[in-house]
């Protein structure tokens, strides 16, 4: 049997497993679920263990470091909303 992990894919192309699932449907709406809804910052994708299945949002990797090279987001602002988000979290 195939088992499919989802990965966040970070702005220097790095990734981290985020989950698993036993079925290619379910991998795909864990990642759906992921891009809209959940992380909005980052893109994902479908892994078997050989190979991308999927990608979702891949226009979003990098965007971050752009987005605070040019000004268009400030990092002050940023560490503050991933503190949030922390505190959230717990």
């Amino acid at each position: 049997m195939i088992e499919y992990t989802l990965y966040r894919i970070e702005d220097d192309q790095t990734t981290t497993p985020v989950s698993t699932h036993p079925t290619i449907g379910d991998g795909v709406a864990a990642g759906v679920e992921m891009v809209e809804r959940v992380d909005l910052d980052y893109a994902y994708a479908l892994h078997t263990p050989s190979t991308r299945v999927v990608s979702f949002r891949e226009g979003r990797v990098g965007y971050r470091m752009w987005a605070t090279r040019t000004g268009r987001i400030s990092p002050s602002v940023e560490d503050r909303y991933d503190h949030d988000v922390d505190e959230f979290m717990d």
